[in-house]
């Protein structure tokens, strides 16, 4: 099979894109769960939050495996360091981790709910990059963030009588995997590894990790109808295009542009999933909200006006403050 690459792509672009697929996965999940019966012709269905996260990043794992081929997978895992054996399976682990956050949490919350309080992954990202690096953040930054951090914190308090719920509570903590989730891989990949490797590992591993955890939690019969064919047959277009293609995507920006870019060109991202929710999910935002929204919008747009510092970071500086941090971890 020919290699994907994505190296002809403006970077920003493909860092849009995979956010749009990206932003596009909650709302997916909740449609498919809650039109469960309705998809299947009013039979039994298998759908569910369980069965599409294991499903669908084993799916994701064993396209990426056909398509680069087993043996060339395997022999990239062998010529691996140990530490980036380690590192890539905690970030499969962290992958598990955040699907699950998310998932669980939009059980107790709204898919805008959700959306809008994972903006402040990005900016714990940059954040952290910043540090990482050993870059100086500009002061239309901080008020950037700022803002983003006010919005945020205006709907965890506003939409539940200032009172946080497990919902909003689990996605605040996604945020927190996330950002370490997205410095890892970025690690991973200054280090010389596969961009394919990263992927396939990072889906191979969350989804065993998750099928366990599950099993211990719930016992083996929570998987009981995982081998239906209709949630094969879904789990397969939705592992290429909202898995794969994004995490491609995502990864080869990642590994081309610094942490405060990407923070500022996942601007969309917000408004991807607002809309998602609306068209999918029938969800119109409150006006505590939407009035957070347009707050968080707005940190964005400040953040995104100081170009300095959004120029990519030169190759040895990323290296270096890269080696630094695994060399620590």
């Amino acid at each position: 099979m020919p290699p994907l690459s994505f190296s002809a792509l403006n970077p920003k672009i493909a860092l849009v894109i995979s956010r749009a697929l990206a932003a596009l996965r909650p709302s997916l999940i909740a449609f498919l769960v809650a039109n469960a019966m309705l998809l299947s012709g009013g039979t039994k269905t298998p759908i569910s939050f369980c069965n599409v996260l294991f499903v669908g990043n084993l799916c994701a794992a064993l396209a990426v495996g056909t398509w680069f081929g087993w043996r060339s997978l395997i022999q990239d895992w062998l010529s691996l360091e140990r530490r980036i054996k380690v590192g890539l399976f905690l970030n499969g682990c962290l992958a598990a981790l955040l699907s699950s956050l998310i998932f669980v949490g939009l059980a107790y919350t709204s898919v805008t709910n959700a959306v809008l309080l994972g903006r402040l992954g990005p900016v714990i990202y940059a954040l952290v990059g910043t540090l990482i690096l050993g870059r100086k953040i500009k002061r239309f930054e901080w008020i950037g963030f700022s803002l983003i951090i006010a919005g945020v914190l205006a709907i965890v308090l506003k939409t539940n009588n200032f009172q946080i719920n497990r919902g909003d509570l689990l996605i605040l903590l996604s945020a927190l995997v996330y950002a370490a989730s997205s410095t890892l891989g970025k690690l991973m990949l200054s280090q010389q590894t596969n961009l394919r490797i990263v992927v396939f590992s990072r889906n191979l591993i969350s989804s065993i990790i998750f099928f366990i955890i599950a099993n211990l939690v719930f016992g083996p019969e929570h998987f009981t109808d995982v081998l239906a064919g209709q949630l094969w047959m879904v789990m397969v277009v939705y592992a290429l295009i909202i898995i794969v293609l994004a995490q491609f995507l995502w990864y080869s920006a990642l590994e081309q542009l610094n942490s405060q870019t990407v923070g500022k060109w996942t601007a969309l991202s917000p408004v991807f999933g607002v809309t998602y929710a609306f068209l999918l999910n029938g969800e119109r935002p409150s006006m505590a909200q939407f009035l957070a929204f347009l707050v968080i919008m707005a940190g964005i747009c400040v953040t995104s006006f100081n170009r300095q510092s959004s120029r990519p970071m030169e190759t040895n500086e990323m290296a270096d403050g890269a080696e630094s941090c695994v060399s620590t971890s």
